[in-house]
Order: C-alpha cells, then structure tokens, then sequence
C-alpha cells in the first residue's frame, strides 16, 4: 500500500491491525488446524505482533508470492493447507468453513475462490485482475484451497473454483480508498 505508511499487515484498520481481523476468522473456524503466517524480511514488525499473539512464523525469502509459498509448503506436513491473505479484513469464520467444505466436495487438488467482478466493483473497489471461470469474470481473492503434497511434487494440479457473490470474499484490502471501503462494510456489519 503505496498510499498508506507502514507494513501493510499492521495499517490499522478501525483500531486494530489489518491482518488481525484474517487472524480472527482463521482462529476461530473449527476446520483449521494448526495456524502459521508466512513473513519474509520485509515486515520485521508485523514478525513481532505476530510472536506477541503467540502466532507461529513461516520465515520465507520475500522473492515472490508464488516461490514464497513453495517455500512456506516445505514447512508444513500438512495433506491440505488452506491459504487466505493478510489483506482480507471481511472475511469471517462463517466463510472460511463454507471453503473448506467446498474443497471436501469438489475433488479437485487445488481450488480458488473467485468473486463476480461485478460483485467487487458494487462494494467501491476495482479489480485490478480478472479470469474467466465458468463463463464468467471473476477476480480471483487469493484464497484457496490446495493438496499440499501434489503441489510441491510440481505436477499439475487439476483446478477448481468456488464462485461466490458473498462481499467478504470481495475485498483485498491495497489502497487508501479500498481501506476505507473497508472500514464502512465492517462498521455496517456491527449495526446488524
């Protein structure tokens, strides 16, 4: 977040860091095991909330997101790893546990969770990458779903979506603006 000081999991986001909201809604779905975020070099300080809350770290080498993740896979032992950026303050565990069922019924090795780009451009933010999936355009959110061994085997992984109309899915959080558009959704979800 160019527009925003500080490392970007930490931009406070209605008085608490952006990353603890994600936290939240993975600590408290009953499908997720064992928790550890992914950090590189880069966020030193996002390192240290992170050992305060008494999260475990997956140290990476800040190369890129797709070698990153190969590397933060090495660590694990676990058969499925479900995978969910820093960025998404909307999502819930409500929608974290939709997933994984999702992937439980889907067959596929790896599957992404996709979003109408309609859907995101009607809550105020501008999808910056779009796919065709299913006949539709979608933005792809960054959480997904994958067989964690099949993956790092470096065989092609049969692939899957799981469109979903649901906002919280909508919103990765990248600018100013989309930061505030945050902000109100979530304040909106307190009144209901």
């Amino acid at each position: 977040m160019r527009d925003v000081p500080g490392e970007k999991p930490l931009v406070p986001l209605l008085g608490r860091p952006m990353i603890d909201w994600a936290l939240d809604a993975l600590l408290n779905s009953e499908g997720i095991g064992t928790l550890y975020v992914s950090v590189s070099h880069n966020v030193p300080q996002t390192m240290k909330h992170l050992a305060g809350l008494g999260i475990e770290v997956i140290m990476t080498s800040g190369t890129g997101y797709v070698f990153d993740l190969g590397e933060a896979m090495n660590h694990l032992r676990s058969d499925d790893v479900l995978v969910c950026p820093a960025d998404m303050p909307l999502i819930t565990s409500q929608g974290i546990e939709e997933v994984l069922e999702y992937f439980r019924h889907a067959r596929v090795a790896s599957l992404s969770v996709a979003v109408p780009s309609s859907i995101v451009r009607s809550i105020g933010a501008i999808p910056s990458y779009t796919v065709m999936a299913e006949g539709r355009e979608v933005v792809l959110c960054g959480v997904s779903v994958v067989d964690r061994e099949l993956m790092l085997s470096g065989n092609t992984l049969s692939q899957g979506f799981m469109i979903t109309e649901d906002e919280q899915f909508a919103l990765n959080v990248n600018t100013r603006e989309e930061l505030n558009r945050a902000e109100s959704l979530l304040r909106r979800r307190r009144k209901k």
